[in-house]
């Protein structure tokens, strides 16, 4: 059973900012790639707000360039998805992979990320082409085109609020006859129609066109087509911790990591430790943990801290 002292399940820009300060400190982690390596930014053109690009970035270049650097100080790939974690601090933990192979590791450090959830329409040959869903990200893009929200929460407000910034219309496809919005969120709609207009009880049906040019929508059993140059989904994000849920790591409503914790008084922080999970020893960053911010430079900084959190934990147990 190969071994090491810190495996980083993840390989997004938490998992590979988490390794090349891990490997700098001559802690030779593993990292679990997975079957998607590179995480959300993979799918991504243009990426013009990561620190240090002026001229921007592709998503896929900014992540090989990241791996490049990781493996550089002394990373180690392992192109496998962990399935299962048993184990504790004391004896080591054991990680288990699709491929039917186990690791030994001292500590571990989890950055799987998260997904954003999809309708199924056919969004998937859209990514780069006009469809998004990172408003924050990607609005200024969109300067001067009629683009389409899907969503009726407060990420889906705050979306097409960032994209009036740019955008010549900004139109709210939304299911229901009402948002799920918070109050203060409404208001900013109700008091603004002409920056942004809501379709109510609408469904996406469908996308056209070599990139996003036209949507199928569904209204009151009727279809109709309307034109547009940008879609964004806001309809929330799936963190992808489905193979943590029956293990001792603790996890919120939502199935993100609480870290920070301990598992006798969960609302207590472990001193020293921020992302330290109910697990000891088992650390998280990255969109995996972060429900809010959700941008590739804060899940960076999240998995150094974690790694850092790590390598201070590996010495204070070997003191």
């Amino acid at each position: 059973m190969k071994q090491t002292k810190l495996a980083i399940v993840g390989s997004g820009p938490a998992g590979y900012a988490a390794a090349v300060y891990a490997a700098r400190a001559e802690l030779a982690p593993l990292i679990f790639a997975g079957s998607e390596p590179g995480g959300q930014l993979m799918k991504t053109t243009e990426v013009e707000n990561y620190p240090g690009f002026p001229q921007g970035i592709v998503g896929p270049q900014l992540m090989t360039s990241m791996q490049e650097q990781a493996v550089k100080f002394g990373s180690e790939l392992v192109w496998e998805t962990v399935t299962k974690i048993t184990g504790d601090a004391k004896n080591g933990f054991v990680l288990s992979t699709d491929g039917g192979n186990e690791y030994q590791a001292e500590a571990v450090l989890l950055s799987m990320g998260a997904s954003s959830k999809l309708l199924g329409v056919g969004e998937d040959k859209y990514w780069g082409k006009g469809f998004s869903t990172c408003a924050v990200c990607d609005a200024a893009f969109y300067k001067d085109k009629i683009v389409y929200v899907v969503g009726g929460g407060d990420a889906a407000i705050e979306d097409a609020w960032a994209l009036t910034k740019f955008a010549k219309s900004v139109t709210m496809i939304v299911r229901g006859s009402e948002f799920r919005a918070s109050k203060i969120m409404q208001k900013r709609v109700a008091d603004n129609p002409d920056k942004i207009m809501v379709l109510w009880q609408t469904q996406l049906k469908g996308i056209r066109g070599e990139k996003v040019e036209e949507l199928v929508l569904g209204v009151a059993g009727e279809e109709k087509v309307v034109k547009t140059e940008g879609l964004f989904f806001a309809i929330g994000h799936t963190p992808a911790t489905d193979f943590l849920k029956d293990s001792a790591v603790a996890l919120d409503e939502k199935g993100y990591i609480k870290t920070g914790i301990t598992s006798s008084t969960p609302d207590t922080w472990i001193h020293g430790y921020p992302t330290m999970t109910s697990v000891p020893g088992i650390f998280a960053g990255g969109d995996c943990v972060d429900f809010r911010y959700r941008q590739a430079v804060t899940a960076a900084g999240m998995g150094v801290s974690a790694a850092l959190d790590a390598e201070k934990w590996l010495a204070a147990k070997t003191d």
